[in-house]
């Protein structure tokens, strides 16, 4: 079993921030959306990576999360060196912004884990990226769907699914 940390604000505390889901090798164009549209409602960005290959177990009212992984053999998993590149990639494409922002870790499946910390936070949007290009991003969408239409089919707020397949940079 893996227990998590609970994660502070950078910068002060927003009331119903926007939610970002974030995965590794994340497009940061995805995060830019995400802070463009927090900066117009004047509110924060939760960035938000739910661990598909971890389950939670339990989880405390001060932000402690305790999972174990999906798969058995990969008990000695420990998704915090992730976790740690994660909130580095986020610490450094959002410095020298006046934008508050928090990171947070969850577990299971992504839509629902996304939809979940949305509610609790009272989010008035969700933004996530396309699925990535290539083969490898069709056979995820055919096993598993892709994580904004599950979103845009079961959350009663909006859900910005970013165009990330032949974007110019």
């Amino acid at each position: 079993m893996t227990i998590t940390r609970d994660h502070p604000w950078v910068g002060e505390p927003k009331e119903r921030p926007v939610v970002v889901g974030i995965e590794p090798g994340q497009d940061p164009h995805v995060l830019d959306r995400a802070r463009e549209f927090a900066e117009q409602l004047g509110t924060g960005v939760l960035c938000v990576w739910v661990d598909p290959g971890h389950l939670v177990v339990s989880a405390e009212m001060a932000g402690s999360v305790a999972t174990v992984p999906v798969d058995p053999d990969d008990a000695d998993d420990d998704p915090t060196e992730v976790e740690d590149a994660l909130i580095e990639f986020v610490q450094q494409h959002l410095q020298g912004r006046e934008l508050s922002w928090r990171f947070v870790y969850t577990a299971g499946e992504v839509a629902r884990g996304l939809g979940r910390v949305a509610r609790e936070y009272q989010a008035p949007m969700i933004v996530v990226g396309s699925r990535r290009p290539g083969f490898a991003g069709w056979m995820n969408e055919l096993i598993g769907g892709s994580v904004g239409g599950h979103l845009a089919h079961t959350q009663h707020i909006p859900v910005l699914v970013v165009p990330l397949s032949g974007r110019r940079t």
